[in-house]
Parts: C-alpha cells; structure tokens; sequence
C-alpha cells in the first residue's frame, strides 16, 4: 500500500472575518502534499469539531485572531470530549502571546505557533503529530477496531463512520471494502452533481443540503476536489461553502481528493457512497471535481446525475459534442440572473431534446432550489437517461 496523504483541517472559531494567514497556511501544506480540508469562516466551535469528527482529520488546526483562543480553546477541547475524539491532535496558531502558551498546552493543545515560527518547522511538527495519528489508527485496525466502528456506524455514532471512510479511503483493498460494507439490500439514492469549474457546484449543493433536508430524514456528501499532479497534495475547499449545513446532525460532509484518478471522482468513491448508505444516510450527494467534457465516470456511482451549467460558458457546439451532456439526467442552469440564460435553456432543448429536466437557479440566493429538489427526489431511475439514448450504469 502507498502512503497515506495525512489530512489535515483548519478552520477559523469564532467572529474572526480573517481568513489570509490560514489560507498561505493551507497552500502551504498542499505544497507540502498533504490534503487540506478549509471549513470557512465565522464556525462556532461544535462546527469546527462536527467537521473535524466526519473528515477523521489527521491534524485538527484553529487559527486564532484577537486573544479568542483564551475563550474558545477550552469549548473546543470540551466539543472534542463530548464526540469522544480527544485523540486527533489539536493544534492552534495565530496571534497567541508567548505568556499563554502553557495554559494552551494544559487544554490538550499539542503544538501552538505563533506568528514568528517559520513555515517550514511549522509543517515539519504538524507532519510528526499527524504520522503519529496514522501510526495510532494503523495499530487500533490490526487489533480489530474496525468491527467495532462497523458495528457503531450502524447506530448511527458519527465518529464511527468517520473512521471508516478514512479505512475504505486509505486502507481498504478495493475486496475488503465490497466485503465489509456494501449491503445486500438497495443502495442509497446518490444524486451526482457535475459541471465545469466556477459554476457553482458547492454553493448549488449547500442550498440543496437544507431543501433535501426539509423532505428526507438524513443527507450525506461525498465532496471530490483534484489532487496536485506534482505534489499530491489537495486543498479540499467545498466544505467551505456548505457552512449553512455545518451544526445540521441530520448532515454528514466527506471531503475526498481525487489521488490522481481521472473522470471526476476519488478511488474509492462508489464504497464511500455505500459506507454513508449503512450509517443510515439514504439520500448522498456526490460532487465531481471541475469537469471536463469526458469526466463521465459519475455516471457509475450516481442517479439522477445532474450537469450544472452556467450562461456564457459555450455555444451550441459544446452540447453537441459527446461526453458529459449525454450522461447528465437532469440540467442546472446556474447563476440564472446573469445575460444569456434564455438562450441557454433553449440550446440545451433544441440540441439535446425536451426529456430531460432543465431547472434554473441562483443559488447564491436560493433561487430555484426547492424546484431542484422535487425534481431529484421525484426521478425514477433510469427513466430521463433512457429517453435520451443512455445506459445509466455500467
């Protein structure tokens, strides 16, 4: 087996609206090759740890601004308790006083750097706290942990599944995992949502979360970012968008990078979508990674697979040609306020047909998402798909 890229998740607690110095971080250390999960500004502390339990974090960071960490660290410890994950190693920076850094440590906090520490050292201990996690994880599988978290996932403990989709991502053969997870019964409803990069995917998706919510019981999200061709690293920012849905018990968020497959999603994506569909998620939304016109292997994981487009970005040729808009079931005309929107939906159903779904929304604003959702929830498998000539599973 390759080495593990360690994960690493930062986040900004608190009413802090600066986000610059954790961003350098967080290029940082995909440079470094690591894969970085960012969770946005403005996160209450139960977020932050809610989104450090679901992406099982090798390294959980806080970056602090304005002598919050005073309050907020020992509500952060407490939320990490309360989720029974004290062991990931939490770590915190920003403008931290010298004079403050052993009560920090007396909290649990493992390294604390302040804003002097050189880049280089800051990533050299942050890779030693985080291999010793891997290290840890690795020894509680060989000793059998991993019946346990299938057992505990199934009752719905959140931590649980966490630590099995870090096993089905990083140690599963593709064999252990058909074995050990995918149910003899119906899969989940899987939703895959794909488009060109800067249409609007994850903010589509943050505003679907709370529509889908208001009509299913429990929504998972299996979010795919690419992973760097030189470093391997990844910045797994679509987290970031979905901040509405950050406290919802009713949601669970996997960020996943790509690890050099092509098509749009992960390795290791398909077992995801069965691991959530056992913890009890039966509606999943997958997120494909920007697509292009042959990123088309969604179509194996997910149905109904909608194609979000946006005005402006193509003329009639671009939907004539094969790929992607033959695999979508439904369309998404995103950023719908913007010039050309009309014109776009009447390409889409003079090329493409009439029997495929075309739903215009402006979900920045929430324009058009309860519509979205019906249409998700009311498609029969297969049904748009076959009507346009296409095998929806292969």
């Amino acid at each position: 087996m390759t080495e593990t890229p360690i994960r690493v998740l930062l986040a900004k607690v608190g009413l802090d609206g600066h986000d610059r110095g954790v961003k350098v971080l967080a290029r940082a250390f995909r440079d470094a090759g690591m894969e970085v999960i960012y969770t946005g500004l403005w996160q209450t502390a139960a977020a932050a740890v809610k989104a450090a339990v679901e992406e099982d974090a090798d390294l959980f960071g806080v970056s602090f601004h304005s002598a919050a960490h005073t309050t907020l660290v020992p509500i952060l410890r407490q939320e990490m308790e309360k989720a029974g994950r004290l062991d990931i190693p939490f770590v915190i920076g920003g403008i931290i006083p010298r004079a403050d850094v052993a009560e920090m440590r007396s909290h649990g906090v493992a390294a604390v750097f302040e804003p002097e520490r050189a880049m280089a050292s800051i990533i050299e201990e942050c890779r030693g706290l985080a291999s010793r996690y891997q290290a840890t994880r690795r020894a509680d599988l060989s000793r059998g942990a991993l019946d346990r978290w299938l057992k505990e996932l199934e009752s719905g403990e959140r931590s649980a599944l966490g630590r099995v989709l870090s096993w089905i991502e990083s140690g599963a053969s593709s064999s252990e995992a058909e074995a050990r997870v995918t149910g003899g019964g119906p899969g989940p409803r899987c939703i895959g949502v794909t488009g060109a990069p800067g249409v609007g995917k994850s903010t589509l998706i943050a505003q679907l979360l709370g529509a889908l919510r208001k009509r299913v019981e429990k929504v998972g999200v299996v979010a795919v970012d690419p992973a760097s061709p030189l470093t391997g690293g990844s910045l797994l920012g679509d987290r970031a968008r979905m901040t509405a849905s950050a406290e919802d018990a009713g949601v669970f968020i996997r960020s996943s990078a790509s690890r050099g497959a092509l098509g749009g999603l992960a390795p290791r994506t398909t077992a995801m979508i069965s691991t959530l569909a056992r913890g009890g998620y039966d509606t999943v939304v997958v997120e494909t990674v920007g697509a292009g016109q042959n990123d088309v292997v969604i179509r194996r994981a997910a149905s109904p697979v909608v194609l979000v487009l946006m005005p402006g970005a193509g003329d009639e040729l671009q939907l004539e040609k094969a790929g992607i808009t033959e695999i979508a079931d439904v369309f998404v005309i995103n950023k719908a306020d913007l010039p050309g929107a009309d014109r776009l939906e009447s390409q889409i159903k003079s090329v493409l047909g009439t029997s495929r779904p075309v739903v215009r929304t402006v979900a920045s604003h929430g324009r058009g998402i309860s519509e979205l959702a019906e249409v998700l929830l009311n498609f029969k498998a297969g049904a748009a798909a076959a009507r346009a000539g296409v095998t929806v599973a292969e």
